[in-house]
């Protein structure tokens, strides 16, 4: 800490200068960024295969990762998309016709899910949370007989039925649309959302595989144009950043001059950052944030971004619970989402800041809350998690557990008494010394 405080007080930039274009980075954060920006040191860029026997399905997944299908015509990208829509209207048409078939022999129609509750229904040496297949994992039968199950079972067959009209008609829809559709049914938005993970599990194909999107709320800015298959060009050197857009599949091709991705929490920081000319000052960089918990268009953006761009991604985070729960959100996927972690976990990414130690060291008492008995309950929940069990793992829970025994946290504003772009963000770069 001694040597990234002594960096700190060597990298301090005058805010008032007139010109940002006449601006100048500090030859050790050049060549902190292009350190970052050698490709063939990219983490996570070579495949580490577990000492297990791999299924099919985890096979097929490790192919497809390392096949190419840039360049190919948008015909042959077209025609590959319909094969896997057409199995899906099918696969809909079985589990619905024996559905039927069940109610007319008078008995009760069920429906067999893998459980998304546990954790012990996941693997994790494919570097994410994975759930398992199907004749592997522990399973929940839903009953239609049971009055505990049947309004669980019947919004799976209203969303069944609505995917079948979407691949049908080849049309989206978002979330929140669908469920405007019929808010008596669903009386909130959560039990939508556990509905469509349900089908998404039940049909092993992704959310934006089958018509249905997320509402975007993430925002992104930086040397980046986005080009979506309707022809339209997204420029993300905006004032104030670019929304996501909320169809990360309808995204045909990504062109940057950026070096790095640098993935911020809150929107307060990412907007302060901006402020703060950090595109000019930290650049060439992409700076994007979820604004919180992360949405899957902010967590399917980032995993593309790192792996078509080959950039690697770092990121900054209060030195909280909820912090590092982001972090390992974003890192290694989320237990509801297990079953889309090949799209949404990003794996190689590396926590730049804040860090248990740095709050320690950088920010004034005042600053450093004690932990509540809530933080306190869920720094024991991610401490427990299995995938911190790595030798990867084993740092970041070290970091925890350290924020366990001092009882103290605090936000990222803490450890920069001024402008985060001014020392802290420069000195952690140069110092190189990053979590993950």
């Amino acid at each position: 800490m001694e040597l990234m405080n002594k960096d700190a007080l060597m990298l301090r930039i005058d805010l008032t200068s007139p010109m940002m274009s006449s601006f100048k980075q500090d030859p050790k954060l050049v060549a902190a960024i292009n350190r970052l920006y050698s490709r063939e040191e990219v983490v996570g860029s070579a495949l580490i295969l577990p000492e297990r026997k791999l299924n099919f399905t985890e096979v097929q997944d490790l192919v497809k990762q390392a096949c190419d299908v840039k360049g190919k015509p948008d015909d042959i990208l077209t025609n590959q998309a319909k094969l896997p829509r057409i199995g899906v209207i099918k696969k809909i048409e079985e589990i619905l016709a024996n559905i039927n078939n069940s109610a007319a022999e008078d008995g009760p129609p069920k429906l067999i899910l893998r459980n998304q509750r546990l954790w012990s229904n996941c693997i994790y040496d494919l570097d994410r949370v994975t759930l398992k297949a199907f004749h592997n994992a522990k399973t929940t039968t839903l009953c239609y007989s049971s009055a505990e199950d049947k309004s669980r079972f019947n919004t799976i067959i209203f969303i069944l039925t609505k995917i079948h009209e979407l691949l049908s008609k080849n049309l989206t829809v978002t979330r929140r649309e669908l469920f405007y559709q019929n808010v008596t049914r669903f009386g909130n938005q959560s039990k939508l959302d556990v509905g469509v993970r349900d089908v998404c599990c039940l049909l092993d194909s992704p959310p934006w595989d089958l018509g249905i999107v997320a509402t975007a709320k993430g925002l992104i800015a930086g040397p980046l144009n986005i080009y979506q298959s309707d022809g339209t060009i997204v420029d993300c050197m905006t004032s104030g950043g670019t929304l996501i857009p909320q169809d990360i599949n309808g995204i045909k091709e990504f062109k940057s001059t950026a070096k790095y991705i640098l993935l911020v929490e809150k929107d307060a920081i990412f907007q302060k950052l901006l402020d703060e000319g950090a595109l000019i000052r930290l650049g060439p960089v992409i700076i994007l944030t979820g604004k919180g918990y992360p949405d899957v268009c902010t967590r399917q953006m980032l995993c593309r971004l790192v792996k078509e761009l080959r950039l690697k991604a770092l990121a900054l985070v209060d030195a909280d619970p909820h912090g590092y729960e982001i972090f390992l959100t974003y890192k290694y996927g989320s237990l509801a989402q297990s079953h889309l972690s090949e799209s949404l976990a990003c794996s190689s990414l590396l926590m730049l800041g804040a860090r248990h130690h740095d709050i320690l060291t950088l920010a004034p008492k005042e600053a450093q809350l004690s932990l509540t008995l809530l933080d306190k309950r869920k720094l024991s929940s991610l401490i427990k998690r299995p995938y911190l069990n790595s030798p990867v793992g084993v740092r970041i829970k070290s970091d925890l557990e350290a924020m366990q025994t001092n009882g103290v946290k605090a936000e990222i504003e803490a450890v920069a008494a001024t402008a985060l772009c001014d020392s802290y963000i420069p000195a952690k770069l140069i110092q190189g010394d990053h979590l993950g």
